[in-house]
């Protein structure tokens, strides 16, 4: 029989079927979303407590990326558990992460170079791309009469590529969530496998990575993305711009890399002009993708390590951090006091600063002081402002947006 587990999404996503869809080939699943839990902090803990006790819920996976509430306080506060911490967008909250990943008891990330900076402080965790399920991204088998594919989003710097490449004489084809001509996911798979070639852009997009606690100190950075796992498993080659993550996971006969436009054109003559090449450089790229990266196997080392844990060890959390710093302090202590903040129940939101006391409590009399001061400036300031704007449900990982709830 597969254990009953519970995922905590932040809210209602495009992107939360493929999670589902991925557990659920190991787990018997539940889900709830933080977002439509009208209560504030200790309703929304009752609540899932309840929920996990009602259900027989023996593990929780926490959406943490970009959800705040979401810390080391509120996942201590979940009971009797075994607790896995669930981030894609590890690249811009990896600070916050890794203190969050002390209240849990293993990390499933999107990022093979994040996970080694868990395991260096000793936090069990592993890679797993999101969109990797071999039975949805899947070789067609179509007539390849695409040259060369790209999906995804299109900003200034990528869109510089694209028009050097069509200036070029290449034919490529692309679709987007912010072009007109966006698709749908089966559609999407039927465009991979007709391509000879899908390219990757390797630079985030937002034009600035929100750090913390640093802010937004670099425009962008290197990351690894989904399109070269969705492309390998459809079947078809990819050639992909530089991340430091590749070598992690292909050599270079593997998967081809670019570092500039003109490199990027290069290779992809060079294969267009060589079917033969094309076809073994498939070849072998698809092959290290489905045998590696495929869903089933990747997430094959969360499942071993979480049958293995026994009562004692889900109750014996490990804690590296000695204390939390003050900057994640401020943050947590925010988030306990807006969850579902409104005029009406002003003083409801005062009886929740005897948590920001408890996280205040191995801290200086000077943090103690900043921590309250500020705690009552922003019960009173964010129970006027909700009076004109909803709160939000945190970002969108698929668009260049943030919703309201």
């Amino acid at each position: 029989m597969k254990k009953k587990i519970l995922i905590l999404f932040k809210a209602s996503w495009h992107w939360n079927k493929f999670f589902i869809n991925k557990l659920s080939k190991f787990y018997e699943v539940e889900y709830l979303y933080l977002d439509q839990i009208k209560k504030n902090y200790f309703g929304t803990l009752s609540e899932i407590n309840n929920f996990i006790e009602n259900n027989k819920i023996e593990i929780v996976f926490f959406d943490i990326d970009y959800q705040k509430i979401v810390n080391v306080f509120f996942i201590r506060k979940i009971k009797n558990v075994k607790k896995v911490m669930v981030t894609w967008d590890d690249y811009e909250r990896h600070n916050f992460n890794l203190i969050t990943s002390n209240s849990c008891n293993f990390v499933v990330t999107g990022c093979p170079v994040s996970e080694l900076k868990y395991n260096e402080i000793g936090c069990p965790a592993s890679f797993m791309i999101l969109e990797s399920d071999g039975s949805f991204y899947r070789n067609l088998k179509l007539k390849k009469d695409i040259e060369v594919l790209f999906f995804g989003k299109v900003n200034k710097n990528r869109n510089i590529f694209i028009n050097f490449i069509k200036e070029s004489g290449i034919k490529i084809k692309v679709v987007g969530n912010n072009e007109e001509n966006r698709v749908s996911d089966e559609e999407l798979v039927s465009l991979i496998c007709r391509s000879k070639i899908v390219i990757n852009f390797s630079k985030t997009t937002w034009g600035k990575i929100m750090n913390i606690p640093e802010k937004n100190v670099f425009q962008y950075q290197y990351q690894l993305k989904g399109r070269i796992i969705q492309s390998g498993l459809c079947g078809t080659a990819c050639i992909t711009e530089y991340a430091p993550h590749h070598r992690l996971l292909y050599k270079e006969n593997e998967l081809i890399e670019f570092n500039n436009k003109k490199e990027c054109v290069e290779k992809i003559k060079d294969l267009l002009k060589n079917p033969e090449s094309l076809n073994n450089y498939t070849e072998t790229f698809s092959n290290k993708t489905k045998n590696f990266y495929e869903e089933e196997k990747s997430f094959q080392k969360t499942y071993d390590f979480l049958n293995k844990m026994d009562n004692k060890q889900v109750k014996e959390k490990p804690r590296y951090q000695i204390i939390a710093p003050y900057w994640y302090l401020r943050i947590c202590a925010k988030q306990i006091l807006l969850k579902n903040l409104k005029i009406s129940k002003i003083f409801e939101s005062i009886f929740l600063l005897k948590e920001v006391a408890f996280l205040a409590n191995k801290t200086n009399i000077f943090v103690k002081l900043m921590l309250f001061s500020e705690s009552i400036l922003n019960i009173i300031w964010f129970s006027i402002i909700r009076l004109l704007k909803t709160k939000g449900a945190g970002k969108n990982r698929y668009k260049d947006e943030y919703r309201s709830s």
